[in-house]
């Protein structure tokens, strides 16, 4: 839809162009001339070029100014994040580490347990009944 309105102005603009002929084109153009080269056009020109200049180099000393506040802000701020990081790094590896020896102590007792049992089972530790002697 937006194509075929795109193609219906432009081919209604030749037909219209073409039928007024070269006058309107000519005159557009001399008038166009008219205004860039107008002393006055030209003096606002210079002073919006002449302002954006100095606007232009205000925002540069600004930025001169203030980076070295910045980068040591930034640098403050990101030595803050490390250490907060190596802290929680130090905890995490701390936690983990109780966690470990936890897990590591439940193992030996349960490791102690199976050999005791493997000891009792074996007759290391048999029970001394009625129909067993006391020494064999």
């Amino acid at each position: 839809m937006k194509r075929f309105l795109f193609i219906s102005g432009l081919a209604i603009g030749f037909v219209v162009g073409s039928r007024m002929g070269r006058g309107p084109y000519e005159s557009l153009e001399r008038n166009a001339r008219e205004i860039v080269e107008d002393p006055e056009v030209q003096r606002k020109a210079a002073q919006a070029r002449d302002t954006a200049g100095k606007a232009a180099q205000d925002a540069a000393e600004t930025v001169k100014e203030k980076a070295p506040v910045v980068a040591e802000t930034a640098k403050a701020k990101a030595a803050d994040l490390a250490d907060t990081a190596k802290d929680k790094a130090s905890e995490a590896k701390g936690k983990a580490s109780e966690k470990k020896a936890e897990k590591d102590a439940a193992k030996t007792e349960d490791e102690l347990r199976e050999s005791s049992e493997d000891t009792a089972a074996a007759g290391g530790d048999a029970e001394v009944g009625e129909d067993r002697p006391l020494s064999s």
